[in-house]
């Protein structure tokens, strides 16, 4: 990660497209395939690893994208958990990206303890699921967005939006046995 983050941010104009199982959010197209666009002699190791980062937080932005086109809704912050959390260069690029700050609380086992909160609520221990979690809730990190990235990821946000369209039919190729013969 040291040299993702030396790397600066665009990644030396080397761009990641993070469909290494397929697409399934917010495009669903199961023949996509990964791909880096943008390679030259002088991109480093580190402009490679930042750029798979990049490209799994641009995905990250539309996914949220077409949350908020469906909900209706903007939030004001997000809420991380899970092992990519201990990941700080991660979690600051998603927040620079995204332009909200990006929480991680001091959760180090997230799925059994909303489990516990729920079994809590069903026998009496807490009167709702709010009271539960604001008796249960620790602060963690909170990674507060560069607002003058935010604005260039956006621009660059267009660049990313076009790779899978433009690699769509070649994927596909490959994947049928198409390509090159």
């Amino acid at each position: 990660m040291a040299e993702a983050e030396a790397s600066p941010a665009g990644a030396n104009s080397v761009m990641f497209l993070p469909h290494m199982s397929g697409s399934h959010c917010p495009v669903v197209d199961h023949q996509s395939m990964g791909a880096f666009v943008g390679l030259r002699n002088i991109v480093s190791r580190g402009d490679m690893l930042r750029a798979m980062i990049e490209g799994l937080d641009y995905q990250f932005v539309q996914i949220v994208r077409g949350l908020e086109a469906a909900l209706g809704m903007r939030p004001e912050k997000f809420v991380a958990i899970g092992g990519a959390t201990r990941n700080a260069f991660w979690m600051q690029n998603k927040a620079d990206m995204i332009g909200k700050p990006i929480e991680t609380p001091e959760i180090e086992e997230p799925t059994p303890l909303g489990a516990a909160i729920l079994a809590g609520v069903g026998v009496g221990l807490y009167k709702d699921v709010r009271h539960a979690y604001n008796t249960v809730y620790r602060p963690g990190c909170v990674y507060e967005p560069d607002l003058r990235l935010t604005q260039r990821y956006g621009q660059w946000l267009d660049t990313f939006e076009r790779l899978y369209p433009v690699l769509k039919d070649v994927h596909a190729s490959i994947r049928t046995g198409l390509a090159g013969g």
